[in-house]
């Protein structure tokens, strides 16, 4: 999709190919008007109980000649005030859309409120709904092809919406960039090319630096490069720098693993070719940082990114093995398959040179958040309740939610370790909050918080304006979260 506009005013003036009207089971003037050039068959479908305007149903209407086709969209109990289901509304509209290969549409929002945020989750639902990843396809021509415009449309004038749709539209993109990048296979989305990614995100006041095995090892980054032995490819430390106003910076760490055998404690082998998702971490603070630049916040931004695959071979960790990385403390690797967190440690170290504001560590780091909180938050731990608070509210404007879980210092001594300072597991019982716990190790008296996205980073199916797949999640929240701090 090339373009998004905001309109206001009469019906006739929009020259699109296809118009999605969010429905309950009810004629609304807007749909007496529709429902006037269709020969009264809205009407029809609602008495005969064709439509019943419940939530997730759509009903298509093939328009006259010369006239748009019609899509009503059901909104069950959903009240338009939520941007989350304004979000929803136009994922299914536009994913419609392009099913039927329809170059245009126009989303009429009737009764929505009349505020910005509105426009910008209809901008952001119109341009994540058109996402499909085909780029390793052999296809014809335009096979994958979504409309190349849509309007969203009101009938009053709204202050600031405009503006309120280009930031979404910005903010999607940079979201769909995030996508791509985890749905790339492994064989493709090496370190070496998530850096070439980064880099090509430099410019305009975006700097850029990319870490290899030499400067690597001269740094002191013990932690990623024991994880990265097992491959031949070598690992990189990739920062991303938006200047911003200048300042102390917001500090964004990704976890970039490209792929996870688990090393040698191997992953099984059903469902392995996902752990290509593994960098979702990195995906996320990339793609935060390309849309914060081009927003154009004043606040400076650091993506520090650690990445490395972790594959098992003659080189390659063993459980056991002792190391030690940037921050001087000695790790006892009691499993192999915790390794982000050792990336990750490298990170943390590093991101304490910068004397930041605050740091934000986002990561796929442990299936036990799945357990806990599903597909539907992200797991959110930190040492400062300010910090916490603040991510937790941009969640929530986003529709990208964190579930708070405690750092007690109990948990603590389910890390300790007889031999070293420290052990990277602390086994089953919480396991994500004691992979918080050994992250916030490598913390300096700085605000920070982790976001663990396993459960949220990947979709197993299909749901309104996202397709089963890699899913983004942490752009909206971060970009959201940075905004709000002026």
């Amino acid at each position: 999709m090339r373009e998004i506009e905001v309109r206001s005013g009469a019906l006739e003036g929009l020259d699109v190919d296809l118009v999605a009207v969010p429905a309950r089971r009810e004629l609304t003037d807007l749909l007496r008007e529709l429902d006037g050039r269709l020969g009264g068959a809205i009407a029809r479908c609602m008495e005969q109980g064709i439509f019943l305007g419940k939530s997730d149903e759509a009903s298509f209407f093939p328009g006259p000649p010369g006239r748009p086709h019609l899509l009503l969209l059901g909104t069950g109990d959903t009240r338009l005030s939520d941007p989350a289901a304004i979000r929803g509304l136009a994922g299914r509209a536009v994913r419609l859309c392009r099913a039927k290969r329809l170059p245009s549409l126009a989303l009429l929002l009737e009764d929505a409120p009349a505020e910005p945020p509105v426009f910008q989750a209809a901008a952001e639902g119109l341009l994540l709904g058109d996402y499909s990843f085909d780029a390793l396809k052999r296809s014809e021509a335009g096979d994958s092809e979504g409309p190349a415009t849509a309007v969203v449309w009101t009938a009053q004038p709204v202050v600031g919406a405009s503006e309120a749709s280009a930031v979404g539209f910005t903010v999607a993109d940079a979201q769909n960039f995030a996508r791509s990048l985890v749905a790339q296979p492994g064989n493709v989305a090496k370190p070496t090319r998530l850096a070439e990614e980064a880099e090509a995100l430099s410019g305009r006041g975006v700097r850029f630096q990319a870490w290899d095995e030499e400067k690597l090892r001269q740094e002191g980054f013990g932690a990623l490069l024991a994880v990265s032995k097992g491959s031949c490819e070598p690992p990189r430390f990739i920062i991303l720098e938006h200047p911003g106003d200048g300042g102390p910076p917001l500090v964004l760490v990704g976890k970039g693993i490209t792929f996870d055998s688990g090393g040698i404690s191997l992953k099984p082998a059903k469902g392995m070719e996902e752990m290509k998702y593994d960098m979702a971490g990195a995906a996320a603070v990339l793609g935060a940082v390309r849309a914060l630049a081009k927003i154009g916040v004043p606040r400076r931004v650091v993506a520090l990114v650690p990445a490395a695959e972790n594959l098992p071979s003659g080189r390659a960790l063993k459980p056991g093995d002792v190391i030690r990385g940037l921050s001087g403390r000695s790790i006892e690797v009691v499993n192999t398959d915790a390794e982000g967190r050792l990336i990750l440690s490298d990170a943390l170290a590093y991101a304490n040179r910068l004397s930041p504001a605050a740091v934000v560590d986002i990561a796929t780091l442990t299936g036990g958040c799945v357990v806990a909180l599903g597909k539907h938050a992200s797991g959110l731990m930190s040492n400062d309740d300010a910090l916490a608070g603040e991510l937790v509210a941009a969640g929530e404007r986003s529709g990208e939610r964190a579930w708070r879980l405690p750092l007690w210092p109990e948990y603590r001594r389910q890390i300790d370790s007889e031999i070293a300072d420290i052990k990277n597991s602390g086994g089953r019982e919480a396991s994500p909050i004691t992979a918080g716990v050994f992250l916030q190790e490598f913390v300096d008296e700085v605000p920070w918080a982790h976001l663990d996205i396993a459960g949220t980073a990947w979709a197993e199916k299909e749901s309104g304006w996202q397709p089963k797949g890699a899913t983004g999640f942490g752009v909206r929240l971060l970009v959201e979260w940075a905004r709000g701090l002026g």
